[in-house]
């Protein structure tokens, strides 16, 4: 939920102008359009605040292929691995796997030291975490070892000891496609660490967890991700955006998989320090977004309107995200444009929307740090909160006129911290 889709819809209905009809008719259909996603996002909201995670036990039986793809990460890889090998799960049912993708350090070496194996890829042309993942799953699917899920990590990952047994558990309740809970190794850094880590509580708690009790589907997040082989022969890797994730996910609801959330499966990312590497990093993920929604928004609304399935139309409503932000912003710019009263209607109606959803943004992110027990020290950026969110208008924009970029943009990792260190600060674990 953002500020100016809240002030947008609360000004929409009551538009007085003289501009010509078909603007404002316009206008009110877009505020409308807000007004629903608002309640929509609301209701998750509250869901979310309820809600309790179902916890899943099974004896262990799958056997997993953890995949980690890796550029140049030879300071970080070693500690995930670390964890990897540490995970609460009969060790000759998993095993261990380094993408060595395009490395020009000593990745692969440092992954064999720790005790992974390592498949090393060469190809100037086809670069990127999804290329790399296509090229991993080819070569175990034709192994002779036979996997029932390939779990995927990033290279600067740390994972919670339970990790494998709960995907295990999923496995066993006949989910094929599952996202565990992203949290942050260091949201305590900066204060860009520090509301992205927020972000990403609030996500987790108050929009996938609210989803998946309602029956509806999460998405895979990049990492911390398991899919069945099943699932992966059915709906098959085949990256053609920035967000080889999201894609995923999309192309699995086509086929009526939906994407389950495991909210016990933690997983942590180390977020970036400073605000220009975050916008970056963040400008790939709209780009990846925006490809998404060009290639499988038809089809998802086309086929669930078809079947009349509302896993289906649901996704593609999630999908449209990015365009309610810009949609909220254009009725911002243009409403005090065509409405005369505009001056009056800002003070006595645009403030206190400004004001509600203000605080609303502020107390989401106390409420998943009290429901999920996340360390209490970043809050103290919690004023800086709705300008992290803020900033994602402008990316949102910058994504739209770049979405034909597919340049890969690797995040530069440049200190190691252990699994120790993570569960060892306030409120962790």
């Amino acid at each position: 939920m953002n500020m100016s889709s809240m002030v947008a819809a609360v000004q929409g209905p009551q538009i007085i102008s003289a501009a010509p009809g078909w603007i404002m008719g316009l206008l009110f259909a877009a505020a409308m359009v807000m007004i629903a996603y608002t309640a929509y996002a609301t209701l998750l909201a509250a869901i979310g605040v309820m809600a309790k995670p179902v916890r899943l036990k099974a004896r262990p039986s799958h056997r997993f292929a953890v995949v980690i793809p890796a550029h140049n990460e030879h300071i970080v890889i070693g500690n995930l691995i670390d964890s990897c090998l540490a995970l609460r799960y009969p060790r000759k049912l998993f095993d261990v796997f380094v993408v060595a993708d395009n490395c020009s350090d000593d990745t692969a070496a440092v992954a064999r030291a720790h005790g992974a194996q390592v498949i090393e890829r060469f190809n100037s042309t086809r670069r990127g975490k999804g290329h790399a993942l296509a090229y991993a799953f080819a070569r175990l699917q034709a192994g002779r070892r036979r996997y029932d899920a390939y779990l995927v990590f990033d290279a600067d990952n740390l994972v919670h000891p339970d990790f494998l047994s709960v995907m295990n558990a999923h496995l066993a309740a006949g989910h094929h496609i599952v996202q565990g809970r992203l949290d942050v190794k260091n949201p305590n850094d900066t204060w860009v660490a520090a509301t992205f880590g927020m972000s990403f509580w609030v996500s987790n708690r108050f929009w996938f967890l609210a989803k998946d009790r309602l029956g509806l589907s999460a998405a895979l997040g990049g990492t911390g991700m398991c899919i069945s082989t099943a699932a992966l022969r059915r709906v098959g890797w085949a990256p053609g955006t920035l967000t080889e994730d999201l894609e995923f996910s999309a192309r699995a609801l086509l086929v009526g998989l939906r994407t389950h959330w495991a909210h016990d499966a933690i997983v942590y990312d180390e977020k970036p320090l400073g605000f220009m590497q975050s916008l970056r990093q963040r400008l790939r993920w709209a780009q990846g977004q925006t490809q998404v929604i060009v290639r499988y928004l038809p089809s998802l609304v086309w086929t669930g309107l078809r079947e009349g399935s509302i896993l289906q139309l649901e996704g593609a409503v999630s999908l449209l995200q990015p365009f309610v932000v810009l949609l909220s912003t254009l009725l911002l710019i243009a409403d005090p444009i065509v409405v005369r009263t505009w001056p009056v209607r800002i003070v006595a109606l645009g403030a206190p929307a400004w004001i509600c959803v203000t605080l609303l943004n502020v107390l989401l992110p106390v409420a998943a740090v009290l429901r999920d027990r996340r360390p209490r020290t970043p809050l103290r950026y919690l004023l800086l909160y709705p300008l992290f969110l803020a900033s994602s208008v402008p990316l949102t924009w910058a994504a739209i006129f770049t979405a034909r970029n597919h340049y890969w943009s690797h995040t530069v990792h440049t200190r190691a911290i252990a699994y120790t260190q993570v569960v060892g600060r306030e409120g962790s674990a």
